[in-house]
């Protein structure tokens, strides 16, 4: 039988894999749509310079938001017990006390 603390290493575990996988597919759901965006809109545009200029923006947009996901990635993993310890311990907490609640009635 596993220790407490193994399981809830199991469980900090678990929802960093989750909220990597979740942070990795909006990121990649925001490019499909950037880059969608930009090839409809892109005909309907008066000039090249301005095409250019659309996609500059369009790829600074990308850029930074795919950093910060990155960079939410990096600190959720550095910070793991911080961030995830106090969610998981007061998730328990309202379940024994909705069980005990149940029970009483």
């Amino acid at each position: 039988m596993a220790a407490p603390d193994d399981r809830l290493d199991e469980r900090i575990a678990a929802l960093v894999r989750r909220d990597r996988l979740l942070a990795i597919g909006s990121t990649v759901a925001m490019w499909v749509v950037l880059v969608f965006v930009f090839l409809v809109s892109a005909p309907s545009v008066p000039g090249a310079a301005l095409v250019v200029v659309l996609g500059l923006a369009m790829l600074a947009l990308g850029g930074l938001n795919t950093a910060s996901a990155l960079a939410l990635i990096r600190r959720y993993r550095a910070a793991q017990d911080q961030v995830y310890r106090p969610d998981i311990e007061n998730l328990d907490a309202k379940r024994a006390l909705r069980a005990r609640a149940g029970g009483a009635s």
